[in-house]
């Protein structure tokens, strides 16, 4: 199969964005968010919205992690006396492997429903997600020109100071105006669903939820980069039969 690994990070990228897009066209049909710029979570926290998004980001979650994997292999079999390097790899893996985990728990744990876990898994997956690019991204920089390119190098730079700015901007205007809203629609979701122009803080609140939107395409841009090490990649099946054993001194099992 040769080549044909950089189809899977152009498959869960396409898989990322039509998550997103699909629970916000339906959610957006049935009158379940107002249309302009809702956080992502609130175009998956009601049925039947919220099976698509919660089954679709669960598999985006799953190809994420098995790239990770295959990045991790990779990246260890050309590295061979760079301590720091391997370091930097194990720990890539660990934290890319927890953001994929806290992913399936934002996906099967609505925003309405369970707040108190979605809330800080939501913010555990991108935060942990944006310390993985960094990661990877000084890793490509000590991997240059040998086995990346500075090109590849500074894109990854690039997108991930751009996530790290989105993600700031996300938290800081979105903890704010969630706080200061909180005395005109309280407990109901419903009402936070359908944030208008015309309500309180609706200007920090359209801050917060284009930032988000813009972390979630930069950890998906992130992501579809892997194509130019993926493209090096071969993958070869090798069948190999495998005899019975006839060893009569074999211990038997009652």
């Amino acid at each position: 199969m040769n080549n044909l690994m950089c189809i899977l990070p152009i498959l869960g990228s396409a898989l990322a964005l039509f998550t997103f897009l699909i629970s916000y066209f339906v959610a957006v049909l049935r009158g379940d968010v107002y249309p302009w710029w809702p956080f992502i979570s609130d175009t998956g926290t009601t049925v039947p919205e919220s099976c698509i998004f919660g089954e679709l980001l669960t598999l985006t979650a799953i190809s994420a992690l098995v790239a990770m994997v295959i990045r991790y292999k990779w990246i260890e079999l050309f590295n061979t006396d760079d301590k720091k390097l391997r370091k930097f790899n194990i720990i890539g893996l660990v934290i890319g492997g927890l953001s994929c985990f806290f992913m399936t728990m934002v996906a099967n744990f609505q925003e309405t429903k369970i707040r108190d876990v979605h809330m800080p898994v939501s913010a555990a997956t991108f935060g942990l997600a944006l310390v993985y690019n960094i990661l990877q991204t000084e890793i490509t920089r000590r991997m240059s020109p040998q086995h990346s390119t500075i090109c590849v190098w500074t894109l990854r730079l690039l997108i991930s100071v751009a996530g790290a700015i989105s993600f700031t901007l996300l938290y800081g205007f979105g903890l704010t105006s969630d706080g200061l809203a909180r005395s005109w629609y309280g407990n109901d979701s419903e009402k936070r669903l359908h944030w208008k122009p015309t309500d309180p803080d609706w200007d920090l609140h359209i801050v917060a939820s284009i930032s988000e939107w813009c972390v979630g395409i930069t950890v998906v841009l992130f992501y579809l980069t892997f194509c130019y090490e993926f493209s090096k990649i071969k993958l070869r099946l090798i069948p190999e039969r495998v005899e019975a054993s006839t060893d009569d001194d074999a211990p038997l099992l009652s």
